[in-house]
């Protein structure tokens, strides 16, 4: 693998886990030379719940959730400010999905992504992201666990 000029995709969603990630993403960015490129999905199944199904709302709630999507991108921005360069892609779909074809359009190094460390039902319900884009994406995946409390 070349990592001359390397990019490492880093998936943010705004929680603790993504900002775990974001951190040793930032770290092996800076090690490495690399690139980072943020990337946060506008998730199609949040405006949906978000608009509770009424068309007249989805346009809004959408309008909203990408909003806070810049949000989440710009913050990390700042984190990484003057370490090493750094981009942000945001895009509207489905997150297992769109971090797959962000990734292959993209080709990064690897993939740095956090993830809740959801088990049991919590999982077969809500899925995992995470276990998803490992098991799909083009690149490797480092996937960062959540902190436990000792």
């Amino acid at each position: 693998m070349n990592l001359t000029h390397a990019q490492i995709m880093v998936p943010l969603d705004g929680s603790e886990t993504s900002d775990r990630a974001l951190d040793v993403a930032l770290d092996l960015a800076d090690a490495l030379g690399a690139e980072l490129i943020l990337c946060n999905v506008v998730d199609l199944s949040k405006v949906a719940l978000i608009s509770g199904g009424q068309a007249q709302l989805v346009e809004e709630s959408s309008v909203e959730v990408q909003a806070e999507g810049r949000r989440i991108l710009d913050d990390g921005l700042q984190r990484v400010a003057n370490r090493v360069p750094a981009s942000t892609r945001i895009v509207v779909g489905t997150p297992v999905d769109d971090i797959e074809r962000l990734a292959g359009e993209l080709e990064p190094a690897f993939i740095v992504m956090g993830t809740h460390g959801r088990t049991g039902f919590r999982r077969a319900i809500l899925g995992s992201v995470a276990e998803g884009v490992a098991r799909r994406a083009p690149a490797p995946v480092l996937i960062v666990p959540p902190e436990h409390p000792e």
